[in-house]
């Protein structure tokens, strides 16, 4: 039951976004807030690489959404929303709760791409997004170490960061075991024509030269049109054969499903927002993190769905229901990409760009676990 005088804030979902928006408002006193979520843990999906390689533990990447919530008086809800009444301030969960809100954040992310024109795709990946189809990779990995047997295969279908970073994680690893790719073969599909598609040449040349090092094989060019219980159909015809394959090709929004047609969502299932991170014409519903659409000020392109652009979002938008609480302006987008950093796998191999300016190496890697123990720390 919301206490009287108290603004009462709903929260859905427990991300990036979500999490940065409690952390900011937590102190509160006249703020009441809720954190409704599927899921008891929050994952630090920038850091999967270094789970699925057994170098980090769940308790690395995975925080506790009860004990958060419990120790900063938080009220947390283990459910899923299923459907928003934004015309009388409400949400209805699967379980048939109803809460109303003074204010509601929809923070839900985002869900893996499995493209359906992909044959069998669904039939024979697993989203790593989810905690128990990272135990099922960790420990499949854990045992072709174990094995070493001849001739296996790693298939990385996803040449952005994300697959970059897996693929650079494992044959690290791999060679780390005094393995090599006559025994686990790693391999990254990308249907363009660079790794890392569509960012700066530095960075493009650096992931390049990584996995020539780590003699990681990379196909350009062609994609995923097929995939069987052993091997990957690529659009040229070409097989290649997998003991291991993982799907990482990007996300769309997690949208919660509505008939409300004032909604405007894109065509990635992305709600679109206006300039203070407000679903029009709904002045007290804000959404934030990868489930949203919005510019990046500097470039005019639109955001990227980042740890860091809904870290950002998230500052910005309690600080503006503050300022509305308080009967001030808001503050309008000011959200900028202040630069990217990029695990290429070992103890000083990473690259990436801060401010326009190329660093790699120690500097790199550093600067990765700065932010990460920065965000972290938010949680204990």
């Amino acid at each position: 039951m919301k206490e009287k005088n108290k603004h009462r804030v709903i929260i859905i979902g427990g991300g990036y976004a979500g999490v940065s928006f409690l952390h900011k408002l937590k102190r509160e006193k006249n703020i009441e807030l809720v954190l409704i979520d599927k899921s008891k843990q929050h994952l630090l999906q920038t850091h999967i690489h270094k789970y699925l390689s057994n170098h980090y533990t769940t308790e690395d990447i995975t925080y506790d959404h009860e004990k958060y919530c419990d120790q900063n008086e938080i009220e947390f809800i283990c459910d899923k929303v299923v459907s928003i009444n934004y015309e009388e301030n409400y949400i209805v969960s699967k379980r048939n709760s109803v809460l109303h809100y003074d204010y509601l954040i929809i923070a839900t992310g985002g869900l893996s791409i499995f493209p359906k024109q992909i044959e069998n795709v669904l039939k024979y990946t697993k989203d790593i997004k989810d905690i128990t189809n990272l135990d099922y990779y960790r420990n499949k990995f854990s045992k072709m170490l174990e094995e070493k047997q001849k001739n296996q295969n790693i298939v990385v279908v996803g040449g952005g960061v994300s697959g970059l970073q897996i693929a650079c994680e494992y044959a690290y690893t791999i060679r780390k075991n005094g393995l090599d790719k006559e025994t686990i073969q790693v391999s990254i599909i990308e249907g363009m024509p660079t790794l890392l598609p569509g960012m700066d040449p530095f960075l493009i040349k650096k992931a390049e030269e990584r996995c020539k090092e780590l003699n990681i094989k990379v196909i350009n060019n062609y994609f995923a049109s097929k995939i069987l219980e052993d091997k990957v159909v690529l659009s040229n015809k070409e097989e290649i054969a997998y003991d291991m394959l993982l799907f990482v090709i990007g996300a769309n929004g997690n949208m919660i499903t509505t008939d409300n047609e004032k909604v405007i969502i894109n065509p990635r299932n992305q709600l679109v927002v206006d300039e203070y991170y407000r679903i029009n014409p709904y002045n007290d519903v804000f959404a934030i993190g990868d489930v949203v659409q919005a510019k990046d000020v500097k470039t005019d392109n639109f955001q990227s769905p980042t740890a860091q652009s809904a870290r950002m979002q998230a500052e910005l938008t309690a600080k503006n229901i503050l300022h509305d609480i308080n009967n001030r302006n808001l503050v309008p987008n000011n959200v900028s990409n202040k630069g990217i950093l990029i695990d290429l796998g070992g103890p000083n191999c990473a690259i990436g760009q801060l401010f326009n300016i190329n660093i790699s190496g120690k500097l790199a890697l550093w600067t990765k676990k700065i932010i990460y123990l920065f965000h972290s720390n938010k949680l204990n």
